[in-house]
């Protein structure tokens, strides 16, 4: 009996030794994703903090290879092929390196998914982008990669720490894509796909004839506050304000009789401004 209780009390204690301790990550892991466009970004990184160090042009050498975070690699997904500053990134994932200088980074999107400070080799750069280095309103403590400036189809990717920032902007094709789209659609789209169709078109300043075709079809299957509305923006923009005051009355009747104050007050406006 001692023999056993004293073997279960060994293994007890083995395991305890062996058991891993958990303690707080020096540079935790971020990601996030982002969608713009009709597409989705991804990006996962580790983010080290300056902790009264001297970062730029110490801890990092000017002109050095870095791998934009610390750990592990930072890695970026593309779900479609991007525009990066001028320059063209298929879709896929890569590797987000870079080269902080006293005015300008260096940013590489490398496609080896196993590339190290030890291991890289040029020849693997699928890009390669310089942009200024700005200067930061405060000191970042946390290096951190985020978005901003979020349009119809672009966005800026931003690289801050301490007191440098750099930012890279990405445009993604939306107008190739929606195109096609239609194009494909014009079997038989549902009236909420002319709708659709047709505000983008108006939105974009793609051709008003199409525009008008796709919104009329849309009117022919059902009148709506929102589609006359719309018929009677892109009636006036192609010129013709007398029918476009006719759809305008139109889209306020129908909003009067729900008392929506926004297309009352919209439509009265048009009206107003286009009998002048």
């Amino acid at each position: 009996m001692k023999k056993i209780l004293y073997a279960f009390v060994l293994m007890i204690a083995v395991q305890t030794a062996n058991a891993q301790i958990d303690v707080p990550a020096p540079s935790p892991g971020a990601g996030f994703t982002q969608k713009f466009g009709l597409t989705e970004i991804k990006m996962e990184y580790s983010r080290p903090s300056v902790n009264g160090r001297v970062i730029f042009g110490n801890i990092l050498p000017f002109d050095s290879l870095w791998r934009t975070g610390a750990n592990s690699p930072t890695t970026f997904t593309a779900n479609d092929s991007l525009t990066i500053n001028g320059k063209g990134l298929p879709k896929g994932t890569y590797i987000i390196l870079s080269k902080p200088g006293k005015t300008s980074w260096e940013i590489i999107f490398n496609k080896n998914p196993a590339v190290s400070y030890t291991n890289y080799l040029p020849k693997d750069d699928v890009l390669r982008i310089t942009v200024p280095v700005e200067k930061t309103l405060a000191k970042v403590e946390t290096f951190t990669i985020s978005t901003s400036d979020i349009k119809s189809n672009t966005c800026s990717l931003v690289f801050a720490w301490d007191n440098a920032s750099v930012k890279l902007q990405l445009v993604h094709d939306v107008r190739s894509k929606v195109l096609n789209q239609i194009k494909q659609k014009l079997s038989g789209p549902t009236q909420g796909e002319y709708n659709a169709m047709a505000r983008y078109c108006f939105d974009n300043n793609e051709s008003t004839t199409d525009a008008l075709s796709y919104i009329n079809k849309a009117v022919s299957m059902g009148e709506t506050m929102a589609n006359l509305r719309l018929q009677s923006l892109i009636l006036a923009k192609s010129g013709d304000k007398k029918l476009a005051i006719v759809a305008a009355k139109k889209s306020l009747e129908k909003a009067t009789a729900t008392n929506n104050a926004d297309y009352i007050k919209m439509n009265t406006e048009s009206i107003a401004e286009w009998t002048k």
